[in-house]
């Protein structure tokens, strides 16, 4: 059976000065992202939502703090992306070029419902809408 993956999307953003990401700033985040999508519930659900969360991280790595900074609008939800960030835990020391003794990430985790509901709601609406309509 596949793991269900509920991760569409994931943003993350580094405090950091505009100016060109290194490779190895870029890796940290690859690596980062990974952790948290390892971190996903396997069960699936009919809801489906997203929430921001942000969290800041010490130079080894290890989680200061999380908060939700968007809300999902599902209390559900928005447990769920806390917890998800205390799973991923520990998370890899930043590079060196990132000079903040407390990194601020922000991660937008997104909830889907399960591919296999939708096959369920078209084989519904396709015995629905075969009925003869003209009879």
């Amino acid at each position: 059976m596949r793991r269900r993956v509920g991760l569409i999307c994931l943003m993350i953003a580094v405090a950091m000065p505009c100016r060109a990401e290194s490779d190895a700033v870029s890796a940290w985040k690859k690596q980062i992202a990974s952790r948290l999508s390892a971190s996903f519930p396997p069960q699936a659900t009919k809801q489906s939502g997203k929430a921001t969360v942000g969290f800041i991280l010490d130079r080894s790595g290890k989680l200061i703090s999380n908060e939700i900074r968007e809300s999902s609008g599902s209390k559900e939800f928005d447990l769920e992306a806390v917890v998800i960030v205390d799973r991923a835990q520990p998370f890899p020391a930043p590079p060196p070029e990132i000079q903040d003794g407390k990194l601020k990430i922000e991660a937008e985790l997104n909830f889907p419902p399960p591919r296999d509901l939708f096959k369920e709601d078209a084989a519904l609406h396709a015995k629905l809408h075969g009925i003869c309509r003209g009879c």
